[in-house]
Parts: C-alpha cells; sequence; structure tokens
C-alpha cells in the first residue's frame, strides 16, 4: 500500500508529546514531512512558507501554543486545518477551543481518532479551497460579464411570461436607462412600462410575435418602434433573445439592440435609390418624348418634302422625253428619293413605331417580332391572351423596350434559331415573357457589372414596382420573365423623406 504524504506544522514544546504524535500518524500510514516550533516567531516564519497540509498544536503546553498559536495562524490567513492536541477533556475546554475557530480537538491519551480527524478536515479544506476557487471565478466571470453588458449599445435583460399571461423582468441592465429612458429598478418593479413605451402602430407586431415565440419556444426576432421617456423621442429597436420553460411560464433570454441609426441610414438608402429610379425614369421620360418628336418630324416633314421631291421630278422626268439621258438621271434620283423615304420610314419606326400608339404594345410587339425575323432568319412567335384590357401607356411603353433589349440580346449572344414570346394578364399582374433555345445566359453573364441592357430591364421593372426573372441552362437556352402590375406601384420618396422625418 503506498503511503500517503502528510506536511505537518507541529506546534509543540514537549519533546515526549512531539514523538507520541509523529510516531502514531507513522503506524497510520502517513510518509511524514514536519515541522516543529515552539514560539510565535518560529511559527509566523514557518506558516509564510505556506507549505503544510495541517497544523497540529498542543493546547496546553508550558511555553507558546493554545489559543495564542490559533489566533496567529487565523491572522496569517493560511487556510488548512488546525487541530488542538490536549491532555484537557473538559467540555467547558472543548467548547471554547472550538468556538475560537479550531477545526478539531483530539485527546493526546488516545490518538486513534487523529488520522480520521485529519483526513476529514482535509477534504474539508479541499471543499472550502474549491468553493472559494468557485466563487472567484464566478465573481470574475461576473465582473467581465458586467463590462462586456455595460459596453453594449442597448439593453440586456430577462423576460418572464407568467402562465396566466402576467409579464415581469427579472433582471434588466444599465442599458435601460438610455435606450428606454427608464431605470432598471423602474422596469423590474413595473413591468407594464415597457409595453406602454411601444409605438401603438408596432404593438401588435410585437405581441404575435411574443406569443409566437413563447408557443413554439423559438427564437424571437422583433424590431419595431418606442416612444422613449420622458422626451417621446421615438427609437428603432431589435429585439433578439432564446425562450426556455420554467415552473413559472416561459422566460426569454436577450439584448435589446438601439438601430436607430442603421434604420435612418437604411431609409436614406432606400431614398436615394428612389431618387435614382425617378430620375431614370425621368430620362426614360424624356428619351421617349424626344423620340415621339424626332419620329414625328422624320415621318411628317421629311416624309412630305421626299414626297413633294419625288413628285417634282415625276413631272421633270415627264417633259424629258427628247432627253433621254437626263429622263434616265431623273429616274435614278427619284429611286434615290424612294430609298430615303424608306429608310425615314425605318428611323421613324425605330424610334417610336407608331403601331404602338395607335394599336397597343401586344401589336406593336407581334410587329417588331415579324421585323425581327426578316431581319435576322431568327423564328419568333408571339402568343397573348385574347383578354388582354388595354394597357396604360407608360408600362406599354417600358414592355416595348424590354422587348426590344431581350431581342437585341438574342441576337448578340444567344445563336438562336427560334423564340417564344407570351403575353398574359394573370389577375392585374402583365407577364411578358420570352424564351429561346439558344446557348444559354449563365450565372457571370446575369451578374456582370457591365451588364448594362440586363441592368436597364431591372431599374424599368422595379420602377413600377414589378419583378424580373432570368433563368438559361447551357444549350437549353434562355428565358426572361418580366412580372409588372396593372397599378404599378412606383416608390414614392416624399414618403420615404416623411418617414426619415420621424427620427
Amino acid at each position: 500500500m503506498t503511503a500517503k504524504k502528510l506536511s505537518v506544522l507541529l506546534v509543540e514544546s514537549s519533546n515526549a508529546d512531539a514523538q507520541h504524535t509523529l510516531s502514531k500518524l507513522t503506524l497510520a500510514g502517513y510518509e511524514l514531512k514536519h515541522r516543529r516550533v515552539d514560539s510565535a516567531k518560529a511559527m509566523r516564519t514557518a506558516l509564510s512558507a505556506n507549505q503544510f497540509d495541517v497544523v497540529l498544536c498542543s493546547y496546553d503546553p508550558p511555553g507558546f501554543g493554545g489559543l495564542p498559536a490559533l489566533e496567529l495562524m487565523q491572522q496569517s490567513g493560511v487556510d488548512i486545518p488546525f487541530l488542538f492536541l490536549s491532555h484537557d477533556l473538559r467540555e467547558e475546554t472543548i467548547i471554547h477551543a472550538m468556538h475560537h475557530g479550531a477545526d478539531d480537538y483530539i485527546f493526546k491519551g488516545s490518538l486513534n481518532r487523529l488520522s480520521p480527524a485529519i483526513e476529514h478536515n482535509l477534504r474539508e479544506a479541499r471543499i472550502r479551497q474549491e468553493h472559494r476557487a468557485a466563487q472567484l471565478a464566478l465573481q470574475e466571470n461576473q465582473t467581465r460579464l458586467h463590462a462586456f453588458i455595460a459596453d453594449l449599445p442597448g439593453m440586456a435583460y430577462q423576460m418572464l411570461l407568467h402562465d396566466d399571461g402576467g409579464v415581469n423582468f427579472p433582471y434588466v441592465s444599465e442599458g435601460c436607462q438610455s435606450l428606454l429612458g427608464i431605470t432598471p429598478q423602474d422596469l423590474t418593479h413595473v413591468a407594464s412600462l415597457f409595453e406602454a413605451l411601444l409605438h401603438p402602430e408596432d404593438f401588435a407586431s410585437y405581441q404575435l410575435s411574443m406569443h409566437a415565440s413563447a408557443r413554439e419556444l423559438s427564437f424571437w426576432n422583433w424590431e419595431g418602434r418606442i416612444l422613449t421617456m420622458p422626451d417621446n423621442q421615438t427609437k428603432w429597436i431589435n429585439l433578439r433573445c432564446s425562450p426556455r420553460r420554467t415552473e413559472q411560464g416561459v422566460q426569454w433570454e436577450g439584448i435589446i439592440f438601439n438601430i436607430t441609426q442603421s434604420k435612418l441610414a437604411e431609409l436614406e438608402i432606400k431614398h436615394s435609390k428612389v431618387q435614382l429610379q425617378e430620375l431614370s425614369s425621368h430620362i426614360q421620360d424624356v428619351r421617349e418624348q424626344e423620340r415621339i418628336a424626332i419620329a414625328r418630324e422624320v415621318h411628317d416633314d421629311m416624309g412630305s418634302t421626299l414626297t413633294a421631291i419625288k413628285l417634282d421630278i415625276a413631272w421633270l422626268a415627264g417633259r424629258l422625253a427628247d432627253h433621254p439621258v437626263l429622263q434616265e438621271k431623273a429616274r435614278n434620283i427619284e429611286a434615290l428619293v424612294d430609298k430615303c423615304t424608306t429608310a425615314a420610314g425605318n428611323i421613324s419606326r425605330s424610334l417610336r413605331p407608331s403601331v404602338l400608339d395607335t394599336f397597343g404594345v401586344i401589336a406593336a410587339i407581334e410587329m417588331e417580332a415579324d421585323e425581327f425575323e426578316q431581319r435576322t432568319g431568327i423564328s419568333c412567335i408571339v402568343e397573348h391572351g385574347a383578354e388582354i384590357a388595354e394597357v396604360p401607356p407608360d408600362i406599354s411603353i417600358a414592355m416595348f423596350r424590354i422587348f426590344q433589349e431581350t431581342l437585341a440580346n438574342i441576337t448578340k449572344h444567344s445563336q438562336a434559331s427560334e423564340v417564344e414570346v407570351r403575353i398574359q394578364d394573370l389577375d392585374g399582374i402583365l407577364e411578358l415573357a420570352v424564351r429561346d433555345n439558344g446557348r444559354g445566359i449563365s450565372a457571370n453573364d446575369r451578374t456582370k457589372p457591365r451588364s448594362f441592357g440586363l441592368r436597364g430591364i431591372r431599374e424599368r421593372v422595379e420602377y413600377f414596382g414589378g419583378r424580373v426573372t432570368i433563368d438559361g441552362l447551357p444549350g437549353k437556352g434562355t428565358r426572361v420573365r418580366v412580372f409588372i402590375p396593372r397599378e404599378a406601384g412606383r416608390p414614392d420618396s416624399e414618403d420615404l423623406l416623411a418617414q426619415q422625418n420621424l427620427f
């Protein structure tokens, strides 16, 4: 059996008693390391080394020992078992010694209980040391946690929803004051103060999200507005916490962040985006008006002028019968005028097809598809529902320009031989779908920063509150689907500006 190591500080002035004690410990199986002292100075020096497991002290020595030795060890701050050894078995003596803080009291005449007493008190000392270490670690963790919570841009908290529907806050951090305008003590005492701060328009969503989290024990993530005390200032908050069921109900632990600045930045970004969309739309409108004006001038002014020139040349040619060379020259000029007239018509139609204003977007798309097929040799079939009512002019222009852009992309990139076009009204949502059987657009092509054609399509659609999908598979072709509501929900920069002014 392996001997147990034991380091003993023995406070004893009697040589015989000291030898008797040490022999008993050796017989009990200890591998002893000891130091014997018989004065306060020697004991103080020994304790300063802090190398001992236990102090065995004579209670009734002729010299130093007893209660003065116990008091000296207590003053040193060393926490190891302190056992008195004594020839005095009087009850009042034992009580007096234990009352002053001794861990045990052993009769010198019978040291059989010494070894068990040492083992018991060593265990108790280890428990005390472990408890102190745990307490110290807990205090350090609490200090770090409090420092971390103090630096949070918000409020850490615990909230308990009782089974009867009542709410209270077992814990609220100091951030409560700066976030809500009320003290943590006020909120823990009167939990209803929090719901009283909620913006009336956001109260219902708060209640719904809270009860959903409680019912499903799911993570609670809610954003909304509060009206802080006492200045009634509007703030946006983000509540993020995890629930768990307790005996009292559902308890959440989490953090409430102040997201006012990020919300304000988000609204500013939206406002800027809407302004850009409005500017882009205005540029498109101006461009369309310029196209209409140029197309009208080309068709009306140039067309009428070329017609007059042709009539004059025909009149002149009829009077040059006796001059065949001049007559042939006149016929050549007439052919050039015809060519210019055709070119002027093509230019006018490309700038603004008159059929778009006269017969609507479907007829314009069908005409554009026919010209595309004649120009490229790529089959282009247009299908549409007969039930489609008249499309608003601004949406008609957008759909027609989007269709032109898709045909331009097919011509440049797709290597297709067939194009299918579908136009339909899906309960107030106009759909324009264009599919080809070409090489198929790749994911990289869809996200290229210089894909201005695709970007223009998206911007046109987003301005009307619609959406666009672009799908492609290698060797299977590309499909572009555009959805625009008839009652287009255009974003309003003034509305967003009003929201910003709430802060």
